[in-house]
């Protein structure tokens, strides 16, 4: 599965939301995936490739005294996109690899 398939069926499927992920001159860098969970949380995804995402499930707050510095508290995961998304999908069988 390529990551053009991946992300169809992470919104299709896991009901996220896909936006462009800006670098810091304003151009596509990647892209972002978000997703509101029932219980208060957030699961969002950033993708630069499919070698390199981060996905992190935080509860969904943010101080705005303070929002740059995120909520504590949540669960982080870094690798490929395939990686990072097996958790969210139930994903075909040897899609990770070896």
């Amino acid at each position: 599965m390529d990551s053009a398939e991946l992300i169809e069926r992470l919104r299709r499927e896991g009901g996220f939301r896909l936006l462009p992920l800006l670098g810091n001159t304003g151009q596509v860098a990647g892209v972002h995936l978000a997703r509101f969970l029932p219980g208060g949380h957030l699961d969002v995804i950033q993708a630069w490739d499919e070698r390199w995402a981060v996905w992190a499930r935080l509860p969904d707050s943010v101080d705005p005294a303070a929002p740059f510095a995120g909520p504590g508290g949540g669960v982080v995961r870094s690798g490929s996109l395939a990686r990072v998304a097996a958790p969210l999908l139930p994903l075909q069988a040897g899609l990770l690899g070896p």
